[in-house]
């Protein structure tokens, strides 16, 4: 269920809730924390848009930054995008130490290449005390900041890059530089904020429990905001009250922070309503949420149209979608098989197969590439490795999508697109050991904004037959995207990256020990010599238990 916290929940909730807590107490100095990973886009794009507040607001906050990595014994650092955003942490650190009036400018600068951080630090810090920086960076000290500043984070509680927080409440809205403003000063006194309107826009307004926000005469000094009552809206969950895991509790009351006058009941697929639910609305996999047109009215939905998105229209009414909840329960065996055989998985042949979903240049879906060619190299053909690929519809624009109907896209660009067809090329052609090579190698020596000049060098390297790739590419593209498509819409693949064995969705941990055992506790009889040994790896896996993409 995963999937619909990680989509909806946070549109839903920052909606209503607002991004800060009601009634706060106004004071001379707020106390912000950012935790990041000095490489990763949106923690890049946190920092830029923070910056400049920070200067305007001067020593009214109290800003901390720290870096989100770990650790081991041995004293070795790591961080998600490698060893290069350890650097880049270090080297921020010891700018933090020895200009700490300076440090934003530095970081925003490095910032404006984060593909080349660290090593375009110098260039940053010409009017910087360059030489402390350089000692630090390079000694002891700097491990020693590393080791704190992960700690920190680590403490606070901060996975995901960034994780935000205003006098220790957590900020969930927007990132960009009138938001931050906004939400500090709805804490502070300072004589600043008195310019800064109350609200340009509804979800400005901080929470009252069970009320809508609307921000009267937004943008202006005159700004306020008001409160009223949701509209009324029923839903009919469909669920099987003998599956043990299709609890949708935690679903239902999020909703409800969501729709605020909702009004749920609850039918089993195995009653007669519940048959004539599953008929109706062609319910392969409950829990199944359905909500009458009285939503139309309420506040999320006349006010997000990604929120609309989400909901299938089906009898005049509205169902909310598999590949948003998450649902897999199936509600017969043979709808199971069905989608199986839909989806290539063939069950009993005491072969156990994991089809691993992700995009060509998602960090946490290259770890588990990574984690997953361990356990390909010690089951090798006694199971069956098949790399699929996460393709949006109508998603960014033409720099995210490969044809003018958009019916094909990427999150990270037109480039991590081309280079997922190259990766589906190769696989086809040359097998899936020589997709790892090509895979991984692409992983550690292009990115997905030089992967399209990148590739043909690193396939030279393994060998590959790069005239036969651009064939492939050239020609079959099409081809290959459509199949992964209807892959991700049978599935429900949202994310980068999502596993799954024998056609059962994968949440475990992502390293590759906890892998090579789901796999082996697949087989049907027999196993393989390499499901008794265990896997040498680094703790890198340990830190990718986040995805991208909804």
């Amino acid at each position: 269920m995963k999937k619909f916290y990680l989509v909806i929940l946070a549109v839903l909730i920052a909606i209503i809730a607002g991004c800060t807590a009601g009634n706060v107490v106004k004071s001379d100095k707020v106390v912000v924390d950012m935790y990041v990973m000095s490489k990763c886009p949106y923690g890049v794009q946190a920092e830029n848009a923070i910056a400049p507040v920070l200067k305007n607001l001067g020593n009214s906050v109290d800003f901390n930054l720290n870096f989100i990595g770990d650790f081991d014994s041995s004293g070795n650092f790591n961080s998600l995008h490698g060893e290069s955003e350890v650097k880049g942490d270090i080297v921020q650190l010891c700018a933090m130490k020895y200009e700490p009036e300076k440090y934003m400018d530095f970081i925003v600068c490095m910032n404006n290449d984060a593909g080349n951080i660290p090593t375009n630090w110098e260039n940053c810090a010409a009017n910087l005390n360059k030489a402390a920086i350089k000692k630090c960076y390079e000694g002891e000290e700097g491990k020693q900041l590393l080791r704190a500043s992960f700690q920190a984070s680590q403490l606070a509680g901060a996975e995901g890059s960034p994780t935000i927080k205003i006098n220790g409440n957590d900020y969930l809205g927007q990132r960009d530089s009138d938001s931050f403003r906004r939400a500090i000063c709805q804490y502070s006194s300072s004589s600043v904020c008195k310019e800064v309107p109350l609200c340009t826009k509804d979800s400005d307004c901080a929470p009252k429990q069970g009320k809508i926000p609307k921000c009267i005469n937004p943008g202006t000094k005159d700004s306020k905001c008001e409160y009223g009552d949701d509209a009324k809206v029923s839903l009919t969950v469909v669920n099987d009250v003998s599956c043990k895991s299709c609890d949708a509790t935690q679903i239902i009351e999020s909703l409800k922070q969501g729709f605020l006058n909702l009004d749920v009941k609850t039918v089993d697929i195995n009653s007669d309503e519940g048959k004539k639910l599953v008929d109706d609305y062609k319910i392969d996999v409950v829990p199944a949420f359905i909500f009458d047109k009285g939503i139309e009215k309420t506040y999320v939905w006349t006010n997000n149209e990604r929120v609309r998105t989400l909901f299938e229209s089906i009898n005049g009414n509205y169902k909310l979608l598999d590949k948003v909840t998450g649902a897999n329960h199936y509600v017969s065996e043979e709808k199971r098989m069905e989608i199986l055989k839909k989806a290539g998985v063939t069950l009993g042949d005491n072969k156990p197969q994991i089809d691993f979903y992700v995009m060509s240049y998602c960090p946490y879906g290259n770890i588990a590439e990574e984690s997953i060619e361990k356990v390909y190299e010690k089951l090798g053909n006694s199971s069956e490795f098949n790399p699929h690929y996460v393709i949006y519809s109508n998603y960014g624009g033409a720099n995210y999508c490969f044809d003018n109907e958009q019916k094909y896209c990427s999150m990270h660009g037109l480039q991590e697109l081309n280079q997922d067809v190259r990766e589906m090329c190769v696989n086809k052609y040359f097998g899936i050991g020589k997709w790892f090579d090509f895979a991984i190698a692409m992983n550690s020596k292009c990115t997905a904004q030089n992967a399209d000049s990148c590739w043909e060098n690193v396939a030279k390297e393994l060998g590959l037959d790069t005239e036969k790739i651009s064939d492939c590419e050239k020609n079959e593209a099409l081809e290959l995207l459509a199949k992964e498509k209807e892959l991700n819409e049978l599935l429900g693949v949202t994310g980068s990256p999502q596993i799954f064995i024998d056609g059962q969705e994968y949440s475990g941990a992502r390293d590759a020990n906890s892998i090579l055992k789901a796999m082996c506790n697949a087989f049907d009889s027999s196993k393989p010599s390499g499901c008794s040994s265990t896997i040498s790896e680094s703790t890198t896996a340990s830190l990718a238990s986040g995805g991208c993409g909804s």
